[in-house]
This record gives structure tokens, C-alpha cells and sequence, in this order.
């Protein structure tokens, strides 16, 4: 059973009827990525119980003007400036100055309740700076790879353990973060563990539609589906390698990429060398609105997820649970943070990130059976309808949120491990 939130115990206050959060993220939709969309519905399922209002602060990324044209509103308002950088190495620091000034002229004129960063560098090491001059209750979030990518660099885990410990209080997105926090000396009752739900509004069963099925040729087809960005991590190349096996037992299979990157060229690369011109199709990016057409189209969905060389690792993995919602079977990867989106014979398998012989084995065996296939899916729908939806989510950022800021407006509040004895009864 997914368990929604995992903290120490809460205190019941009187809760504050509205609250009014400065969110600073280094980058926000339209921009790709499964964290970007936890964000996105997070607030959203918020803002649709509570009264409450959100001004995000983030970077400018393309199609950001149609975005939030569409998007903002009283409650929810953006405020873009800058652009994302690649990374942040030390000496991209002189880069973080500017957006500190925005950060703190955001802080001084908008009379705000909490501060809640979605990224370490630099919003949350500016925050931790915001926290103490505005006297303002500091949330951050964790999604594990965060802590994986830091430890293989020589000052960034300082930094790192440095802003989670000023943090009044984390949220882990996923048991892989929970555990890496532990791991790393957080207190446990600091932790708020708070998994991604799922869009059911955008997310479930659906008739194929026609066109699609005409534009990709895959009238009478088993139809093999990856959506994710084009990354080494993602496990594509692994996919690729199992076909040649799977195709010699199930000649009528189309395989499906949807999604862009920097692996672009080398996965086509590779499908000609294995000569899979015929059964694989490179859809590219697909607008959020059209995901579900696809999940819809395929038969299985695969993403054998690996550990990457400098700690890059799928934390969760919010397409597994998407594919699940429209009742479809899935395959991923034993590695990361999978096992808590894919229980292993239940609503999928989990495979050796690096065995093309166990991933083709499994797809053969729920291609030659439509009954696994069907029951694995029909498992996946009800889990997902039963333990994955916003609205509690939404509801425990709020609680979490709520008992900070009473805390806050009782005396001045410290992080828990700077004094023992508020470590021994939560938050």
C-alpha cells in the first residue's frame, strides 16, 4: 500500500484560513520533466481545496509565454526572469547574485506566509537566506537524484547537507529520497514523504485513436511504447538491444519512442546497426495534452531505468504510474527508486537495468499472453485509483505547510537539530 505522507507526528494548531507562498524553482512547465509536473499538480490540487495563493518565481524557458498566459491566475501567479543554466558548479556561482536579488525584492514586498524552494542550487541556498532574514518557515523538496548527483562532487555535498539541515522541514517526493535523507544525517522527523499522484482527468482508458494508428502504421500491430527524454538513463539503448530477440517470436511489433534529446543520433544510430528501421518510429516531443493518446496506442509501456555514471538515477518514475492509470502493463528498470511506481509481478516487472536478455524475455512474455497482460494492466488501474491522487496530496503540502507557519507566528523557530529536544517531538 502507498503510503501518501510519512512525517513525524504533526501538531494540531489552529490552522491559518490562508496562506500565501513564495515558491522559487530554477525551472517550471512548459519545460520537460516528471519533477516539473509534480510541482505543477502539487500546487494546483492545493490551490483548488484551500484559499490559499502561490507566486512561483522561476526562469524563462521556451514557450513560456503561451504557458502562463494560460495559466496564471489570482491565486497562482509567475514571475519569470533569467534563464536555466546547465549546471551549477562552483564557479557559476556570480551567476546566482542576480537571481538572489530577485528573490529577496520578491520576499520584501509580497507579505508572505512560507518559502518553498524545488531546487538546491541556487533557490534553496537562497532561501536559506530569505528563511532567516524574513523570518520565514523554509520548506525544500527532495527527489533523491538531488543527493545521488552531489555525492560524486568534491563541495556540493557540504553545501547540500548544509541546506537541508537549515530547512524547517523536507519533502521527499519518493521512499528512494526519504532513505537518501536518513542516509545522509536528516532527522526522520523532519521528513515529509509525499509521492506524485496522478491526473486521472488526463490519464485513463481511452479508444485508440484512428489517425494515429494510420500515421504510424500500426494497423494490426502489438504496439511497444517508451515516453521519456532521450538520456542514457532512461534506458533506451537496453530496449533497442532486446528487439532483434523479441521480433524473430513477434514479427508484428511496433516500438515507439516518444521523446527528445541529447541521445537522439545515437539511438538511430543504433537502430539501423540492429536493423530495426521497420519496427521502431521516433515520434519526438509530444505537447502534455497528447501523452495519453500514446499510452492509450501501446500495448505495454517500457522504461528500463539504470544508474548512471555521476549518480543520475530515476528517482521515481511518474510515467510508470501515468501508463498504469490508462490500464497498461509496464516494464522498468531495478534500479533507483522504481520498485515504489512497479510491483514486480503485480502491474508490471521490474528487469536488470542491463541485461537485454531478461528484457526480452519478459516483453515475450506478455506479448504471447493477453490475459497477463490485461490482468497486469487492470492491477495497475485500480492501484493507481486507489492510492494515487492529488487531492491528498495537495492536502498534506497544507498540513505540512499550515503547522509550520503557526509554529513560526508562536516564537522564533530554529531548525529541528538545533536543539535535541525538538528533535524528540517532531515538528
Amino acid at each position: 500500500m502507498n503510503t501518501t505522507l510519512e512525517s513525524g507526528e504533526l501538531p494540531s494548531p489552529c490552522r491559518p484560513e490562508r496562506l500565501n507562498y513564495l515558491v522559487a524553482m530554477d525551472s517550471f512547465l512548459p519545460h520537460s520533466g516528471g519533477s516539473r509536473v509534480y510541482y505543477s499538480e502539487l500546487y494546483r490540487s492545493l490551490l483548488a481545496q484551500y484559499p490559499d495563493t502561490v507566486t512561483l518565481l522561476t526562469k524563462k524557458v521556451p514557450g513560456w509565454r503561451q504557458f502562463d498566459a494560460l495559466e496564471c491566475s489570482a491565486q497562482f501567479r509567475i514571475r519569470r526572469r533569467f534563464e536555466p543554466l546547465s549546471n551549477w558548479k562552483y564557479w557559476q556561482l556570480p551567476k546566482a547574485l542576480p537571481q538572489l536579488g530577485h528573490a529577496t525584492a520578491a520576499a520584501m514586498t509580497g507579505h508572505y506566509d512560507s518559502l518553498h524552494c524545488g531546487d538546491l542550487f541556487p533557490q534553496a541556498l537562497t532561501g536559506v537566506l530569505l528563511s532567516k532574514v524574513f523570518r520565514l518557515p523554509l520548506l525544500v523538496f527532495c527527489h533523491g537524484d538531488e543527493i545521488s548527483q552531489t555525492d560524486q562532487r568534491r563541495y556540493q555535498p557540504r553545501v547540500r547537507d548544509f541546506i537541508y539541515r537549515q530547512a524547517h522541514a523536507i519533502v521527499a517526493a519518493n521512499q528512494f529520497a526519504y532513505d537518501r535523507l536518513l542516509q545522509i544525517g536528516i532527522l526522520k522527523e523532519r521528513i515529509h514523504k509525499l509521492t506524485p499522484g496522478v491526473n486521472f482527468e488526463d490519464f485513463q482508458p481511452r479508444p485508440r485513436r484512428d489517425d494515429l494508428i494510420e500515421r504510424y502504421g500500426l494497423q494490426g500491430k502489438k504496439v511497444l511504447l517508451t515516453v521519456a527524454r532521450l538520456v542514457p538513463r532512461k534506458g533506451h539503448k537496453i530496449v533497442l538491444q532486446s528487439l532483434p530477440a523479441v521480433l524473430r517470436e513477434v514479427p508484428d511489433l511496433k516500438y515507439l519512442i516518444v521523446g527528445d534529446g541529447p541521445e537522439k543520433s545515437d539511438l538511430r544510430a543504433l537502430v539501423s546497426l540492429l536493423h530495426l528501421d521497420d519496427a521502431v518510429t521516433f515520434i519526438g516531443d509530444v505537447h502534455h495534452d497528447q501523452v495519453c493518446d500514446f499510452y492509450n496506442l501501446c500495448d505495454i509501456f517500457i522504461m528500463v531505468n539504470r544508474l548512471e555514471v555521476g549518480g543520475d538515477v530515476e528517482s521515481f518514475g511518474m510515467a510508470f504510474t501515468e501508463a498504469n492509470a490508462v490500464g497498461k502493463p509496464v516494464i522498468g528498470g531495478r534500479s533507483g527508486g522504481t520498485a515504489e511506481a512497479v510491483i514486480d509481478g503485480e502491474t508490471g516487472f521490474l528487469v536488470a537495468p542491463d541485461c537485454a536478455k531478461e528484457v526480452s524475455d519478459r516483453l515475450l512474455l506478455l506479448l504471447k499472453d493477453d490475459q497477463l497482460r490485461k490482468v497486469m494492466g487492470a492491477a495497475g488501474f485500480d492501484r493507481m485509483r486507489a492510492e494515487f491522487n492529488w487531492s491528498s496530496r495537495g492536502q498534506a503540502l497544507r498540513r505540512i505547510s499550515a503547522a509550520l507557519v503557526t509554529k513560526i507566528s508562536r516564537r522564533a523557530y530554529s531548525p529541528v537539530e538545533a536543539d535535541p529536544r525538538e528533535a524528540k517531538s517532531g515538528l
